[in-house]
């Protein structure tokens, strides 16, 4: 499989908020294979809108978002599931501190 880059992801397909995507139109947006897919929701990676254990698997705009930048960091960057799952803990708790940041300065 072809990586792509960070700006192509974006540019390819702009999920709409809201809506949910099965596993496979998922896999057709991103252009990733089911079980990869798989594989990154077992690794914690990415959340289901849905109970997946009474419904298949149902995703949002943004697990699109984040298979895409899983996609560029272990694909082009080379960084393991482990360090990608680093990485998205910190970039949540640097949006969490920003938002408590905007929060105290009103």
């Amino acid at each position: 499989m072809k990586p792509i880059n960070e700006n192509q992801a974006v540019q390819l397909f702009e999920p709409d908020p809201g809506t949910a995507y099965t596993i496979e139109a998922v896999g057709q947006i991103t252009r990733m294979p089911r079980r990869e897919i798989l594989i990154y929701y077992k690794h914690g990676l990415l959340s289901t809108v849905t109970d997946s254990e009474h419904g298949g698997y149902y995703f949002d705009d943004e697990a699109i978002r984040a298979l895409r930048r899983i996609e560029y960091l272990h694909h082009t960057r080379g960084i393991n599931l482990e360090g990608i799952k680093i990485i998205f803990h910190l970039m949540n708790e640097v949006e969490q501190m920003r938002s408590e940041l905007r929060f105290l300065r009103q």
